[in-house]
């Protein structure tokens, strides 16, 4: 799970670039970040939650659409729920 803990610790910091001005020089992070979101859902997340569903490339997009799956554990959907309060209060404007 290392890939996933460090898209948990870089996703807050690496975000910030939407803020515009010095902010920007964070736009590399960001990339690194992205991919390794991508990375990470593919191989460890895919081992706990299953391989993805076509379209949902990250983490973020699979957590949205666990969040309203009733096939999914109510254990997983409230998992879920909780982390994208997290991702949404690391956002410059309050949405991710």
């Amino acid at each position: 799970m290392i890939l996933t803990a460090a898209t948990t610790v870089l996703y807050p910091l690496a975000i910030q670039f939407k803020r515009g001005g010095w902010w920007s020089i964070l736009k590399p992070l960001a990339l690194f970040t992205a991919v390794l979101d991508v990375a990470a859902n593919y191989t460890e997340v895919a081992i706990v939650f299953g391989k993805p569903k076509p379209g949902k490339v990250t983490i973020t997009r699979r957590l949205k659409a666990m969040v309203h799956d009733l096939d999914e554990l109510p254990s997983r959907r409230q998992f879920a729920g909780m982390v994208l309060i997290f991702l949404d209060a690391c956002e410059p404007d309050g949405k991710h």
